[in-house]
């Protein structure tokens, strides 16, 4: 004889719907509405609540993904995969704390990481919580009460006129080199970046007004694709102006690239870039950076770096007197306090140098007022 089911006894009140009272009826002035009693409906979403940190960054990259750029995608997935997750990734998301999170920058410093490395991690896990915290997964950031670590601007390592000569004369001299040259060259004249420069086509050259017109950049991406993107912000979509001399290079490579395209069987066209090797392959960032590496050490620049000539033609430029302004707009700055705070060392110098003047044209001035009264 099959067993009746046995009634459940509750130990207090029974459990009620949301919203009902135990006659199942709506309470009044709720109607359509939950109260949020529960923990998820306090916290805004049940999804997270009890998962641990290292779930929700991975899902936070996910949606991410989809709005920046690759390049910007692997950086925020390099920070948070190495230093992040096995930081903070055992903690509920619920449970994390200011006092977590100062510890573990604390012992960061401690380990020998650079305060440059734990600022990134910082903004990449204030962006991460913010996006909880919008998202209602948390109450609030902890973050909000963590000081940023501090990272001082370092001088940036430049080289003289005659330096760069050397530079330019081994880069045409070796063989091996010689590829890289017409870059260095360019990188040296304009201050643009790497990526930028490799990102150049004929088309972006007009030789007769010596401008070069700048509108995207190139990207290696893992698996050893190059992609090409449009510049980061309006600011860096821009025209620079070439020297005399630069401008008769460029129009001199052109001529040499299409002479030897005839010799190994490529084709020269208004799409084709700008920097490219004697046997019509594209030049790779990675061997720029390593090529100029090994010609610096030769000459004894061990600390140079092929971004070092961008430093180079803005320090030369704002110790000629060159307005911070049209400096900023060369290389793409997008405000002007960028560009002073990146070479306020050179500022500093200039500031002397206008006290200076400023003295002695009041001297100047005073000499005058004292001979017109001699007279």
């Amino acid at each position: 004889m099959a067993q009746r089911a046995r009634p459940v006894v509750w130990a207090c009140n029974p459990p009620r719907e949301e919203g009902r009272d135990i006659s199942g009826h709506q309470r009044r002035g709720e109607a359509g509405h939950q109260r949020p009693t529960t923990q998820a409906g306090r916290w805004g979403s049940a999804h997270y609540i009890g998962h641990e940190v290292k779930e929700y960054l991975t899902e936070w990259l996910s949606l991410v993904k989809p709005s920046i750029r690759q390049k910007t995608y692997d950086s925020y997935e390099g920070i948070t995969r190495v230093h992040l997750i096995p930081r903070f990734g055992h903690i509920k998301l619920n449970r994390l704390t200011t006092e977590h999170v100062n510890k573990v920058w604390a012992e960061m410093l401690e380990a020998g990481h650079s305060p440059a490395l734990i600022w990134h991690c910082h903004v990449r896990l204030n962006n991460a919580l913010n996006y909880a915290q919008t998202r209602r997964y948390i109450i609030a950031n902890p973050l909000q009460f963590v000081t940023k670590p501090k990272v001082e601007v370092k001088e940036r390592l430049t080289l003289t006129v005659e330096e760069m000569d050397r530079v330019l004369a081994l880069a045409k001299d070796i063989e091996k080199y010689r590829d890289y040259h017409s870059i260095i060259l360019t990188a040296f004249h304009t201050g643009m970046r790497r990526n930028e420069l490799l990102g150049l086509r004929w088309k972006d050259i007009d030789e007769d007004m010596a401008i070069l017109y700048l509108s995207r950049s190139i990207y290696r991406a893992k698996g050893g694709v190059t992609e090409t993107h449009p510049t980061k912000t309006k600011s860096g979509a821009r025209s620079v102006d070439m020297p005399p001399d630069l401008a008769i290079h460029l129009r001199e490579q052109r001529a040499v690239q299409e002479k030897n395209a005839k010799y190994f069987r490529y084709t020269v066209t208004e799409e084709s870039p700008v920097f490219i090797r004697r046997t019509g392959e594209p030049l790779l960032p990675a061997a720029v950076t390593h090529v100029f590496k090994r010609i610096a050490r030769k000459l004894g620049f061990d600390a140079m770096t092929f971004h070092s000539l961008r430093h180079t033609h803005a320090t030369h430029m704002l110790q000629k007197d060159i307005q911070p302004k049209v400096v900023m707009e060369r290389l793409g700055h997008k405000n002007i306090s960028t560009t002073l705070d990146t070479y306020q060392h050179v500022t500093r110098s200039m500031q002397k140098d206008a006290v200076l003047k400023f003295q002695q044209s009041l001297d100047e001035a005073r000499q005058e007022v004292a001979t017109a009264k001699a007279f």
